[in-house]
């Protein structure tokens, strides 16, 4: 399933001022798949390290860092020799290593022929981080889900997209256009942008299967909260986490502390509700009136399809409002989609 974010791979690697690479993003967005293809399309060869998979490639990172000595030993290791410029590096990961994020520095300063690019999720990278990171010596990429331009494409529908792509005038679309692009358009907010959802139903067009599928990632998310973060300010993220579908299912979706529990008060959730923000799981909406920042403020998921899974009454909600956003995308105003959902 192809990706936008791959040009910007391509241009990475041709860049005269090319650093290590960090791509980052969620769990499940499709991070590690992108740098396979990645590799296996534009390199030799390719040199894949999981460091969640083998916990003892960290020890290469130990002691002294040099990037020549943790060359040798990575080729040892996989009984393949790297080279510069042919073999495109893949610490995927890293968040368990921290000694290999720091590591970078240094193979940005001493070793900068080769090509290194490292995944990782958010919630190891961004959050509760213990050992110096290498400001200024990497460069970084997010991937986030399928935009709606990068679903039409996924589910094989190359020729909307290109349309909408090349549609530069405001005048009306043709009505069969229109009419197939709102059905996609509702399809997808009930879908989601996560690749496994779009590829299940793709293959499958069974949409009770990619409820089943989303509730898979869904739960997952959750068990990564303990992980990096203690284990009361794990229950908060938990119940910020749990609430928040049915907050949106409301009329009135302004965040209340109070629909985590009774006695909730801001001061207590703040920093766990940024520790989401931070993690890529949530995005804040701020109600903006005037050109200043005002304090009434919701949030909202980075996936619509998995996010309500498993919540009924945020289902019917987001059922009747993807079905009313066909009043808001008139036949006269055709680039409304694009400015929304990148094509």
């Amino acid at each position: 399933m192809k990706r936008d974010i791959y040009q910007k791979l391509v241009d990475w690697k041709q860049s005269e001022s090319r650093k290590p690479l960090i791509l980052s993003g969620t769990r499940q967005v499709g991070k590690t798949y992108i740098l396979k293809e990645f590799g296996k399309k534009e390199y030799k060869h390719m040199a894949y390290f999981n460091f969640e998979e083998d916990r003892s490639l960290c020890d290469f990172f130990e002691g002294r860092i040099s990037p020549k000595n943790i060359i040798e030993k990575l080729s040892i290791y996989l009984e393949e020799k790297i080279t510069p410029g042919d073999t495109l590096l893949i610490f995927d990961e890293i968040q368990d290593c921290p000694e290999a994020i720091t590591a970078l520095k240094y193979f940005h300063e001493n070793a900068n022929d080769y090509h290194l690019v490292v995944a990782g999720s958010l919630l190891g990278l961004k959050v509760g981080r213990s050992t110096p990171f290498p400001v200024g010596k990497v460069t970084f990429l997010d991937l986030h889900p399928f935009s709606f331009g990068e679903y039409l494409e996924g589910i094989g529908k190359n020729g909307l997209r290109e349309y909408l792509r090349e549609k530069r005038d405001f005048q009306p679309i043709e009505a069969a256009f229109h009419e197939e692009l709102i059905f996609q358009l509702r399809l997808y907010f009930y879908i989601g942008g996560m690749p496994e959802a779009i590829k299940h139903y793709k293959h499958h067009q069974d949409l009770d299967k990619v409820r089943e599928v989303q509730k898979d990632i869904l739960r997952s998310y959750p068990m990564d909260f303990s992980k990096h973060t203690s284990k009361p300010e794990a229950i908060k993220i938990s119940g910020i986490w749990e609430a928040i579908p049915g907050l949106l299912a409301k009329e009135n979706k302004k965040f209340k502390y109070t629909e985590i529990s009774k006695h909730a008060r801001a001061r207590d959730y703040l920093d766990s509700i940024q520790w989401l923000v931070d993690s890529g799981l949530i995005n804040k909406v701020t109600n903006v009136k005037t050109p200043k920042i005002m304090q009434r403020r919701s949030c909202w998921p980075m996936d619509s399809g998995s996010f309500f899974t498993g919540q009924a009454r945020a289902q019917q909600k987001w059922i009747l409002f993807c079905h009313s956003m066909r009043r808001f995308i008139p036949l006269n105003y055709p680039l409304y989609a694009l400015s929304l959902f990148p094509m």
